[in-house]
């Protein structure tokens, strides 16, 4: 019975572990692929002038003289 399952664990590791290189490949090739130029448009995103600038929040004590 031990003997069935150290064969099961040790070939869904090896399994894993020939999928993932598979995988990586695949992906390797796709790239290749996608890298070819598009003929569709970009959309830029637009940001509303109302909208204004991100400002980060600083507390300053009112006790504090110059």
């Amino acid at each position: 019975m031990i003997l069935l399952i150290r064969f099961i664990l040790i070939s869904l590791i090896i399994y894993l572990i020939v999928r993932s290189f598979v995988r990586y490949n695949q992906t390797g090739d796709e790239t290749q692929h996608n890298s070819a130029p598009q003929d569709k448009k970009v959309k830029s995103k637009k940001i509303s002038r109302e909208i204004g600038e991100y400002v980060d929040y600083e507390e300053v004590d009112k006790k504090q003289k110059n």
